[in-house]
């Protein structure tokens, strides 16, 4: 990797962790969930979540230094219904390999059963346990 491309990965990153923390402040539940991609399950192997009511305010820790799939909900309640944003970042050997962001939004009892069953997430990982199945094949082309 050159010293430039280093220099705008390092900008990149600090810019996303910047929008992900405020994002984080003003949102009312904020979670986060590290995903390994060549797992055979679709459980998270970290998750931490944040509840303003619990804590009076949120301040969440946003490092883009893991491996695998990490995807942040960051939820606002609106009584018996939410709006929530996500972002998904995929980092495979230290590089961005994947991201994406989106909205949506529900009724507030189902809040847990979306982030658990994350049609987002689940492709992903799909992707990931079909290419460790295909053979690596190395390139030979001169």
């Amino acid at each position: 990797m050159t010293n430039q491309t280093h220099e705008l990965k390092a900008v990149m990153e600090r810019m996303i962790a910047s929008e992900i923390h405020r994002l984080a402040s003003e949102a009312d539940i904020c979670v986060f969930a590290l995903y390994d991609p060549k797992r055979s399950t679709a459980e998270p192997i970290d998750f931490e979540c944040i509840d303003r009511r619990e804590t009076g305010s949120i301040d969440m820790e946003v490092s883009l230094d893991f491996e695998g799939i990490g995807v942040w909900y960051l939820a606002y309640r609106e009584g018996e219904t939410f709006h929530s944003k996500k972002v998904l970042l995929q980092v495979t050997d230290g590089r961005f390999t994947h991201g994406q962001m989106g909205s949506f939004e529900g009724y507030w009892e189902e809040f847990p059963q979306y982030v658990a069953e994350d049609r987002w997430v689940l492709a992903q990982l799909s992707k990931g346990a079909a290419n460790d199945q295909q053979p690596h094949r190395r390139n030979t082309a001169l």
